[in-house]
């Protein structure tokens, strides 16, 4: 560091001179060992950074305060300040909370805890975004259900003032890989250190710490995926892909040693170890033509032993062990057949048996002669190699492709896990097929492989919650969970009893939510919000919730309504039926029931209620592919259209010159627009091109005949705009860049900027100038998010400002807060 650059140049700005004349030599002089240097820069280099976190921090500051202060012990809120963490280059400050030395942890680590949870996800968002997702991020951690304290709400810089907020966030994110993780296993050295090993589609080999550091450099295959990972002792690795080949790997040295196996145009399938009775130890490796061959796992030559014949398709294998000296039988499957070879028999095969779907993945267990399997049907079961008898879970996981297994030990039992499609990892007793606690929950994306850690070592273990972002403790035995996602994550869990480092446990996922208008509080929204625990009103203002009352299905969906000046409360629910609640008497008193309506034959997914000719009409989009319209000042269905080919996803109502249209979007892939008073088509179906449409929105452009837009939100992750007029794609595509939209909201600024914002399971919230097409700002959650709502509050002189209002919710709970686009 140049003496321009040095620590003791200034004091801090903001802050006013103590007078403090120390020198280096003086300083030198309290250092009683190298922590202390550390604590010294840290705390000098603190002084440095500005108040204002909109002001660029030296980048000195923002690339090594952080490790100062983790190796100083002081790495807390005061030396690693707010003002400088949404220009924090270190990457990996979540690294270096869980490093810290114990002490640490008593310490107000507030601002740091809630930087660690969007970290890895933050990307290269901008200082704006970046600022605005820590503030978001902190009030969600330190003030759950807690009314606005407007003194408390802003901060210099962030673009949102949070409301309130029953959010809960991981930090078990270990690591973040650029690509795409594809494998995953885990490694003893000959040192006896623990190391994870992860693959990637780029054919890149990395090796992490438990603790997710980089262990050393990444071994680069220059081939295909990167599949399948074999440790062996003496710091061995094979590898294999989709280039066909195998490798050989010294780990430690970081050195390719052989490539024993070279057959371009197919790919590896499978990779295993297998020894049968009475004979050596082989690896086996299948190819996807049905090529199945043996290697010496010393030599890595080819060696001739029996082995079964296979179909011309790639195969699954897994060798099953069969106790004592019995050696293993191979349980192998090919699409949706599984066929158990023992070679102690004459005849080979044991068994076979069909599944639904094609098998995903196959594991032994502790259990001799029983293995675990999933399939794309979402099928997980238990079976014996000898007899082909079976035990599946129980209950059975959500439908939907089951991706992932691996065997592990929770509380001295035998155990799975599993990865689904759904993004959740769930954990089964292995022996009776029962659930072992709730999902798991946090990756944005399906998790691909998964493996385990030993629990850390100590000589008293706890089993209480570790402060966010610090190590969570578990007794010896209890094996840790890892898994590698589809999201470019590796994390850490605890099976039974979730994320390493997660936060308090509310109710979750949320399964709907939205605004509902002003509550008991000038201005204050209430929202609705309902998970698989109840239905809730809460009152932002004041911070009271009120539920409706029990007896009916989960809700679906909600929306709010005005009827003859009378507040409703319209309530989808999974029973396919919907409910009218009376707000009338208030936020805190319960609402009374009003009316049912049943037409929907499964649950309704998005309505709207919207004004006509006196009237108020609701308009639904359910599951069963039909919209379908209702008059709430009759309590009565007016029509139904079945045009949609399977679900209705989302509905939006639209006002044009000719009246208001109903726009419905369809896992068809198209929107469609209606009549409200006939119900029937208006023009041509819009064939959106973005595969299944999830969201729809109204968006009004600023034309003299008030003329509005349809965005749509597609799986392909994308937005276009439409008019309704002409049925054709207005302006760009916009590309959130993080997987599916899930969500739309229109609403305008104070000054009335016209934007959209667009959220889904990457847990990031989009905004968008329609008029313009500009990107404006991302809000990073880290968690995925299905649902969004906006509402103006405009009351002045009232605690809230006059600014719109957002609600975002999913996985993690639910956040409300206000946007200000422009100004401080």
């Amino acid at each position: 560091m140049s003496d321009a650059d040095s620590p003791y140049r200034a004091p801090r700005p903001g802050r006013p001179d103590t007078g403090d004349s120390r020198t280096w030599a003086d300083d030198a002089k309290a250092w009683a060992d190298t922590r202390d240097a550390h604590r010294l820069i840290a705390e000098a280099l603190a002084r440095l950074v500005a108040a204002d976190p909109t002001i660029p921090p030296h980048p000195y500051l923002s690339r090594h305060l952080a490790h100062h202060a983790a190796r100083g012990e002081v790495l807390d809120d005061a030396h690693v300040p707010l003002a400088v963490l949404p220009w924090e280059s270190s990457a990996n400050v979540r690294t270096l909370l869980r490093q810290s030395d114990a002490v640490s942890a008593v310490r107000r680590q507030e601002w740091l805890e809630a930087w660690a949870r969007i970290e890895p996800f933050i990307g290269g968002a901008g200082p704006d975004s970046r600022l605005t997702s820590l503030h978001l991020a902190h009030h969600a951690a330190t003030r759950p259900r807690t009314p606005l304290d407007t003194s408390a709400a802003r901060v210099s810089g962030s673009r949102v003032t949070p409301l309130w907020s029953d959010w809960t966030a991981r930090d078990n994110v270990l690591a973040v890989s650029e690509t795409r993780l594809e494998s995953l296993t885990r490694t003893t050295t000959t040192d006896g250190r623990s190391l994870l090993v992860s693959g990637d589609d780029h054919g890149t080999i990395r090796m992490w710490e438990p603790h997710g550091v980089p262990a050393m450099a990444p071994l680069h295959t220059y081939g295909g995926a990167v599949q399948h990972l074999l440790p062996l002792p003496g710091d061995l690795l094979l590898s294999a892909g989709t280039d066909g080949s195998v490798r050989v790997w010294h780990l430690t040295r970081g050195q390719l040693l052989a490539e024993p196996v070279h057959r371009p145009g197919t790919w590896v399938s499978a990779l295993t170890l297998f020894a049968a009775k009475d004979a050596p130890e082989v690896v086996l490796v299948a190819h996807s033509d049905g090529r199945l061959g043996a290697l010496d796992p010393v030599t890595f030559r080819p060696v001739d032993t029996p082995l079964p014949s296979l179909d011309p398709a790639p195969a699954l294998l897994s060798g099953v062990g069969l106790g004592g000296a019995e050696g293993m039988a191979l349980a192998v499957a090919q699409g949706r057949r599984v066929r158990v070879w023992d070679p102690r028999r004459p005849d080979g095969y044991t068994y076979e048996h069909q599944h639904e779907g094609a098998v995903r993945a196959l594991v032994d267990l502790a259990a001799p002669g029983r293995y675990a399997l999933c399939d794309d049907s979402g099928y997980i079961g238990f079976r014996d190699a000898s007899t082909g008898r079976e035990t599946p879970v129980a209950p059975a996981p959500p439908a939907g492709p089951v991706v992932a297994l691996t065997a592990l030990t929770v509380a001295g039992r035998a155990a799975v896990a599993s990865g689904g499609s759904d993004h959740t990892l769930r954990v089964w007793d292995a022996r009776t097929g029962a659930a072992i606690g709730g999902p798991l929950e946090g990756h944005t994306a399906p998790p691909v492989a998964l493996t385990t850690l030993p629990g850390t070592s100590q000589a008293t273990s706890r089993e209480l919650p570790a402060p966010a972002g610090q190590e969570l403790l578990v007794p010896a035995g209890q094996e840790l969970l890892v898994s590698a996602g589809a999201d470019h994550t590796l994390r850490r869990w605890k099976p039974g009893g979730g994320g390493v480092g997660a936060g308090r446990a509310v109710r979750r996922p949320v399964t709907a939510a939205a605004l509902s208008g002003p509550g008991s509080t000038a201005g204050a929204p209430l929202i609705a919000v309902a998970d698989e625990s109840g239905t809730a009103l809460w009152d932002t203002g004041t911070g009271r919730p009120v539920a409706l009352p029990a007896g009916h299905a989960p809700v679906t969906a909600f929306t709010s309504a005005r009827v003859r000046g009378e507040p409703l409360l319209v309530t989808a629910h999974r029973d396919a039926g919907i409910q009218l609640w009376s707000l009338e008497r208030g936020a805190h008193a319960a609402p009374a029931r009003l009316a049912g309506l049943l037409g929907h034959s499964l649950p309704v997914r998005s309505m709207a209620a919207f004004p006509y000719e006196g009237r108020t009409l609701l308009v639904t989009g359910g599951e069963d592919g039909t919209v379908r319209l209702w008059d709430l000042d009759r309590v009565c269905a007016l029509a139904c259209r079945e045009d949609h080919l399977l679900s209705v996803r989302d509905v939006a109502v639209l006002d044009t010159a000719r009246g208001p249209r109903i726009a419905s979007a369809g896992t068809d892939g198209t929107v469609r627009l209606w009549d409200p008073v006939t119900l029937r088509p208006v023009g041509a179906p819009l064939h959106c091109e973005q595969r299944v449409v999830n969201a729809v929105a109204a968006v009004p452009v600023d034309e003299p005949d008030g003329a509005e837009l349809v965005a749509s939100g597609g799986e392909d992750g994308t937005i276009r705009l439409w008019d309704p007029g002409t049925g054709r794609p207005v302006g760009r595509r916009l590309d959130i860049g993080d997987g599916p939209v899930a969500a739309l909201a229109f609403f305008r600024t104070a000054t009335g900027r016209p934007c959209l914002a667009a959220t889904g399971p990457g847990g990031t919230i989009h905004l968008w100038d329609t008029d313009t097409g500009s990107h404006l700002l991302r809000i990073v959650t880290g968690s995925p998010l299905g649902a969004l709502d906006a509402l103006d509050i405009r009351q002045p002189g009232g605690p809230h400002p006059e600014h719109p209002v957002l609600l975002a919710a999913g996985v993690a709970g639910v956040c409300v807060f206000g946007i200000r686009m422009e100004g401080r």
